[in-house]
């Protein structure tokens, strides 16, 4: 049986992964001002950050509409049996529920639709989980087992530089956008039980903020999968993401890290300077 494997473009997939495992993405609509755009295909996050610099405005994000789902699922069909497709987490948008109408008109014998959890590389990591296996061997039901586990377990995690974005967003007051300000506070942000919340917070310079960070979030998920951890970021000083990486590899836990830049929907919700270290959670100590 051929399986093929598909996501949205909030998965911020690695190109090498996208091309080795042959992942199909499906881009999300962004909106700037009066035109829309297909995330990844005809606008990029640079682009986001000159819009907002000129306009004061934030970007708008859509999830593609059902028929839109229905024919792309169609066109997959075409080379494969079945199509496995694991996009941003249910209660993050409505790009599930969407996908899950297009594969009740299809068939769900031929699209099965699974809850990522998750966001950004996090829905990679559960994808891949798949993949992998599906690789190794395994059938289309322990594909699909094995991508809900790893949605059950994958570490969904943020700390955030600027808060420009999310008060522009009206995620945080004005007077909580300026307080941080001033004291330098940078939020973390987790996924938990689906649902993007505010779990902690760090103070300080950024560059021993997201250090602090990664302590935080190894000791909270202590048992991560040793085999791969992503960390995505949107734009910021190189310097502080190789210091990220340098530091995690002391740590000797993690047999493969890899950096990727998040695309242009994760930036919309969170400007500049935000990163995240992801790795699914059912390891051992």
């Amino acid at each position: 049986m051929k399986i093929k494997f598909s996501s949205d473009s909030t998965c911020d997939m690695p190109k090498h992964f996208v091309q080795e495992f042959d992942v199909s993405i499906l881009p999300l609509i962004v909106t700037l001002g009066e035109n829309e755009y297909l995330d990844g295909v005809n606008v990029q996050p640079d682009d986001l950050y000159a819009y907002v610099k000129q306009s004061g405005n934030l970007p708008k994000t859509a999830a593609r509409s059902v028929d839109a789902y229905k024919q792309y699922f169609l066109k997959l069909l075409k080379k494969a049996d079945v199509v496995v497709h694991c996009g941003i987490g249910a209660k993050l948008s409505a790009c599930y529920e969407n996908a899950c109408a297009a594969a009740r008109e299809i068939g769900e014998d031929k699209v099965i639709v699974v809850d990522s959890k998750a966001l950004s590389v996090g829905i990679s990591l559960v994808i891949l989980s798949g993949a992998s296996a599906y690789r190794a061997g395994a059938s289309l039901q322990e594909v699909v087992e094995n991508i809900k586990n790893a949605a059950d377990n994958v570490q969904s995690s943020f700390v955030v530089d600027r808060l420009d974005y999310l008060h522009k967003g009206g995620r945080c007051s004005k007077f909580t956008f300026s307080v941080a300000t001033f004291l330098r506070i940078k939020p973390r942000l987790e996924v938990v039980d689906g649902l993007l919340i505010n779990t902690g917070k760090e103070v300080g310079p950024y560059k021993s903020v997201v250090l602090k960070y990664v302590d935080a979030i190894l000791k909270k998920y202590d048992k991560p999968r040793k085999d791969l951890c992503l960390i995505a970021h949107t734009k910021m000083d190189e310097s502080i993401v190789n210091s990220v990486v340098e530091y995690l590899k002391s740590k000797n836990i993690f047999e493969h890290i890899e950096v990727t830049y998040a695309g242009s929907v994760i930036t919309s919700h969170c400007g500049e300077g935000t990163l995240g270290i992801l790795y699914i959670n059912d390891g051992k100590n």
